[in-house]
């Protein structure tokens, strides 16, 4: 479906019929949610050619929204077709774009995509205990670190001086900033015709582990940030998860 509008009522007719063909969020065909979101990206681009005061708040957060209702709707697919989720993320990655993130992002974990078959097992286990909140970015120095809660594991850790690195926040409240990284722009480790953001950890006042991580980021349509996070092995970086970014 090629949708293209000048005036606001055939947009907003557009707008209608484009809620109507929206693909079922648990059975779609990784194609039918892909262009479903590029879709709803070419419209918002005409909604900012023409005015966006011009759609009711309900239009513009449909379209605004798209790209985020579709990564939550593939992470809760995972449980019961993993594999058409898993390939819904990839997809949905490759529509992205470079972003230029600057300041806080609250931050979700998506989907570990290890392509072990304990991959679900680690899910659970992370919802429980994964203290990450999301991540601050400064573009000014292409730098930015990763926010997580100041609870009584990272308090105890912050009295043996692990990590060195470590910056009290108020924002959210109860947190603190670790693990800091550098931002560049690259090219997708799986996918090279894909431009992304890279997040580096490479430096030296990261725990070990945590240096072995690199992070690309891709921005979706409506500002949606999709990401994904690989660890160096011995001999390549292997994708160990999906994660969003967005700010409320």
């Amino acid at each position: 479906m090629t949708l293209h509008s000048s005036q606001p009522d055939q947009l907003i007719a557009e707008i209608n019929a484009l809620r109507e063909q929206e693909p079922d969020p648990f059975t779609a065909e990784p194609g039918e949610v892909v262009t479903h979101v590029r879709e709803a990206g070419k419209l918002l681009e005409q909604a900012d050619d023409i005015g966006q005061e011009l759609l009711t708040d309900g239009q513009w957060r449909y379209l605004n929204d798209a790209a985020m209702r579709a990564v939550r709707f593939a992470h809760s697919r995972l449980e019961h077709d993993r594999n058409n989720a898993q390939h819904i993320l990839r997809r949905l990655f490759r529509l992205g774009t470079v972003p230029a993130p600057d300041g806080s992002y609250q931050g979700e974990l998506i989907a570990l995509s290890t392509g072990l078959l304990s991959d679900p097992f680690f899910e659970w286990m992370t919802r429980i205990y994964l203290p990450w909140q999301g991540k601050n970015f400064v573009a000014a120095a292409q730098a930015g670190d990763n926010i997580f809660l100041d609870n009584a594991w990272s308090k105890a850790t912050g009295r043996l001086g692990w990590p060195s690195y470590r910056v009290s926040n108020d924002t959210p409240p109860g947190t603190v900033r670790v693990f800091p990284f550098k931002t560049s722009i690259s090219l997708d480790i799986e996918e090279e015709e894909v431009s992304v953001l890279r997040l580096d950890y490479s430096d030296s006042v990261n725990p070990l582990p945590v240096r072995r991580i690199v992070d690309e980021i891709v921005s979706l349509p409506g500002g949606y940030i999709l990401g994904k996070a690989y660890m160096r092995g011995v001999r390549e970086l292997r994708r160990v998860c999906y994660f969003g970014l967005f700010q409320s």
